[in-house]
């Protein structure tokens, strides 16, 4: 297998949610997943994303993708698990794995093409909140839209 992404193209369309992020009203239950779309303006091949999201009282997941390919460009995971960089490095619990060519060239198994590193990651927090964490990938990625964006999660506990 051969990437068809590089690393550089992959900052590019990181960068692009800031043009790319619409207006969002999500209404999450405890144990929810869902995706939300986003497409991109100024004619960049790639310029179809997902934000994929998996809310459970053990494990949260955020991957943002784009859709050409469908190549994760970050991933969050916040659980126990853990994630072995090609280095040999292992990184346990709450952790981002980002896209990396280096990784991939340096993994050498054909498939893994992200670098784990552990929280807190630049503007991401080492929290196990969701709304909380949806707050950092919005500054994690930029997006400036903040104000148009309304998410509260319902509890299903009594």
């Amino acid at each position: 297998m051969e990437l068809e992404l590089n690393d550089k193209e992959a900052q590019i369309l990181i960068k692009m949610l800031k043009q790319a992020f619409q207006k969002y009203n999500i209404q999450l239950k405890e144990t929810d997943h869902g995706e939300i779309k986003f497409v991109g303006f100024g004619g960049v091949k790639n310029g179809e994303f997902k934000l994929i999201y998996k809310c459970s009282p053990e494990n949260k997941v955020f991957q943002f993708m784009e859709c050409k390919y469908y190549y994760t460009l970050f991933r969050i995971n916040l659980n126990s698990n853990f994630h072995k960089n090609a280095d040999g490095t292992r990184v346990y619990g709450n952790r981002i794995n980002i896209f990396s060519e280096e990784e991939f060239i340096e993994k050498g198994d054909g498939h893994t093409y992200c670098r784990a590193y552990a929280l807190p990651f630049e503007e991401i927090k080492n929290s196990t909140d969701f709304l909380e964490m949806f707050s950092d990938i919005f500054k994690y990625t930029n997006i400036m839209a903040k104000d148009e964006i309304n998410i509260s999660i319902q509890s299903n506990l009594v």
